[in-house]
């Protein structure tokens, strides 16, 4: 039996998007801005350990590995990116920047699980990944402009529906696995099972 650790991923990206979209919306003074560094740096090492033993052990079966593994690594650099620049107190546009293309990155990936109907349910993951991208490739006009109160709400909304579809996602899946491994015994408590 396979280790199955992707719903911690969906959940963690679920959570970073919420915190992104709740950053924007907020939009906090200068002063307070190093206080949000936790949660972006919490985001982006969880996503680090779990993707990149993803990418570099293929865990998973068929293409999950390349379609979750590969874009949950590149948005987790983008978190810790966004974590040390508000640490840092560095220009906001760099990190997003290098989301942009994350972002593209997302859509490109929703697109191909939808037309390979990978997964139990491709559509609601084309979504998740549609609404990802398109929210990541508004980041960066939404910090450009940041005093366009209109265009930080929208991208904070399509971030926020983004998120609550990963966490659905994420929920159902820890829920489903759980019944998957009830009866499934790790290799060093066979020996005692069978006694």
């Amino acid at each position: 039996m396979f280790v199955d650790y992707l719903a911690v991923m969906l959940l963690n990206v679920g959570a970073g998007l919420a915190l992104l979209a709740h950053y924007l919306y907020v939009h906090p003074d200068k002063q307070y801005r190093r206080s949000w560094s936790a949660g972006f740096f919490a985001v982006g090492l969880l996503g680090l350990l779990t993707s990149l033993p993803m990418v570099l052990t293929w865990p998973l079966p068929g293409g999950f590995n390349v379609a979750y593994g590969e874009p949950m690594l590149f948005l987790s650099m983008v978190f810790l990116a966004a974590a040390m620049t508000l640490i840092f107190e560095w220009e906001p546009l760099i990190p997003a920047i290098y989301g942009f293309f994350g972002a593209i990155y997302s859509i490109v990936i929703g697109i191909r699980i939808e037309n390979l109907h990978l997964g139990s349910n491709p559509t609601a993951a084309l979504v998740g990944f549609l609404l990802t991208g398109v929210g990541g490739l508004l980041v960066l006009p939404a910090i450009y402009w940041h005093k366009n109160r209109a265009l930080t709400i929208l991208t904070a909304i399509i971030l926020g529906l983004a998120a609550l579809i990963w966490l659905y996602t994420g929920y159902d899946a820890v829920w489903g696995h759980i019944a998957d491994f009830a009866k499934y015994l790790p290799s060093t408590m066979l020996v005692h099972a069978s006694k």
